[in-house]
């Protein structure tokens, strides 16, 4: 059965980007499938988190909305840059995936 979570606050720098993807990996750790939809129209930031470089967005969920793309086309997976080992010295997201590994022998979350 699908669970779906909700982060929402009126302000921005809350914290909400770093929380969804910090606990959206812990899930994932735990073998479980993820989605996250980045509701933030204006400024759209989880595909920093997850290191997506903005020149690999063709699509976003705004271009959706205006009927532009079909919603697959908006879709991006993040698995392979959580799951892989960090080589790249230039990378500044490098700590925070090794980070987030280390959360699988850490946080259990049952769902």
């Amino acid at each position: 059965m699908a669970h779906i979570i909700s982060i929402h606050s009126f302000r921005g720098g809350t914290g909400k980007s770093n929380l969804v993807a910090n606990l959206a990996t812990t899930i994932m750790l735990q073998g479980k499938r993820v989605g996250i939809v980045d509701t933030d129209i204006q400024s759209p930031g989880i595909h920093v988190l997850f290191g997506l470089d903005t020149e690999q967005i063709n699509f976003t969920l705004n271009d959706y909305l205006w009927e532009k793309c079909d919603i697959k086309d908006a879709v991006y997976p993040v698995t392979d840059a959580l799951n892989t080992q960090n080589t790249d010295p230039n990378n500044k997201h490098g700590d925070i995936f090794s980070f987030l590994r280390v959360l699988k022998s850490v946080i259990f979350l049952e769902f």
